[in-house]
């Protein structure tokens, strides 16, 4: 049995422990005295000002979303071409499966992360893949879907912007958005359908749905496109950009801007004028130039910055494309597509010039907005003042 003397002890050296603990224990914090937190909260702040949002003129992002639209759905007109260029007059079947011309974008690396493994597949994995219940189609393609339904898209939503109104534009709109909207998903559901080799589980009985639906719709593609460049021609041809107040890179960004519109207006008409297309084209590069060189004395400059490198590889693609041009145009898909793509990155190319633009006139003025309100210094006391006793 334990003596009492132990058990005594043992209760000494507990207690002692719990009285050393108590004395370690930080004290409890302080609350700030209330004068205090007042003071604090009076003073101003250190941090830079936010410069106040910027918003961009509605004509000019009315415009913006017509343009992309319009020229951005000649793409539609791209597929068109090689989609029956590539089955002739038979419908699609084992030996003519039909393309887009995106098949060549169909790469692992242009696939969206997490699509594709991330690591070398082991040997035998595919087979297991394929057995009952197990997924065995391919990664969607998203390169099949640009740049039709993105641009469609920009119909659709310039469609929604009322104000300001622009009556012939708006009217040829709310015709084309809803038919280059639905084009244009049609075009990306037959393009996954063959690149997943769906057709091989229902003899191509939805290949041939599509088949008859993009038949129907390429054959009205051309009158609605036309249609509506037509009054966006018009539109920019009685609305020319007001320069007066613009500074000089903004100047010369439209300039390259408006000369890279009039040479894709001339490419994508159906009776081209080859000796145009070559002014035209010398007509960019001189405008491209002016935009590089005012870029080079201001390097901070967002017009040359941001367009510069569009407007180089629009200039790159046409050039690509000048072997094929006839007098129908560009007659290569494959050459036309990237004519089209590198144009609507012009546009946006523009409109993100615009957007960097106003933003850094913003911060400008409230930098200076911040240096006026900063109240002046106390002026020092006269030297010869009476000093106290």
């Amino acid at each position: 049995m334990i003596s009492v003397r132990s058990l005594c002890s043992i209760a000494l050296v507990l207690v002692a422990s719990g009285a050393a603990g108590c004395k370690e224990d930080p004290p409890p914090p302080q609350p700030e005295p209330a004068s205090s937190a007042a003071a604090n909260k009076g003073k101003a702040s250190l941090r830079t000002p936010v410069s106040p949002l910027t918003k961009v003129d509605p004509q000019s992002l009315k415009e913006y979303r017509v343009d992309v639209c319009y020229f951005g759905t000649l793409s539609l007109k791209q597929a068109r071409d090689t989609y029956l260029a590539s089955l002739g007059k038979d419908e699609p079947s084992e030996k003519k499966i039909p393309k887009f011309g995106t098949e060549e974008q169909a790469k692992a690396g242009d696939a969206p992360k997490g699509l594709l493994p991330a690591k070398p597949p082991v040997p035998g994995a595919a087979a297991a893949k394929t057995g009952p219940g197990k997924d065995d189609r391919r990664p969607f393609n998203f390169s099949a879907r640009a740049p039709h339904e993105r641009n469609a898209r920009a119909c659709t939503v310039a469609l929604s912007l009322k104000d300001p109104a622009m009556p012939d534009v708006d009217t040829a709109l709310a015709e084309y958005a809803p038919f280059a909207t639905d084009l244009a998903k049609t075009i990306a559901s037959a393009a996954n359908y063959y690149q997943r080799e769906e057709y091989k589980k229902d003899s191509f009985a939805k290949g041939k749905e599509l088949h008859a639906k993009l038949i129907a719709d390429f054959q009205k593609l051309d009158a609605h496109s036309d249609k509506l460049g037509l009054v966006v021609s018009a539109w920019h041809s009685s609305h020319m950009p007001d320069l007066a107040k613009a500074d000089e890179g903004q100047k010369a960004a439209i300039t390259a801007l408006e000369d890279a519109r009039a040479l894709m207006v001339i490419l994508s008409s159906k009776n081209v004028d080859p000796a145009a297309v070559k002014t035209a084209l010398q007509k960019v590069e001189t405008s491209a130039a002016a935009l590089k060189a005012h870029g080079t004395t201001h390097q901070t400059d967002p017009w040359s910055k941001i367009m510069t490198p569009a407007l180089d590889g629009f200039l790159r693609d046409v050039k690509a494309a000048e072997p094929k041009l006839t007098g129908q145009g560009i007659s290569s898909p494959a050459l036309f597509l990237p004519v089209v793509t590198s144009f609507v990155s012009v546009i946006e190319g523009k409109h993100r010039a615009l957007s960097r633009s106003l933003i850094a006139k913003g911060q400008a003025a409230t930098r200076e907005a911040a240096r006026a309100a900063k109240p002046a210094a106390p002026a020092d006391a006269p030297a010869d003042a009476p000093q106290k006793e």
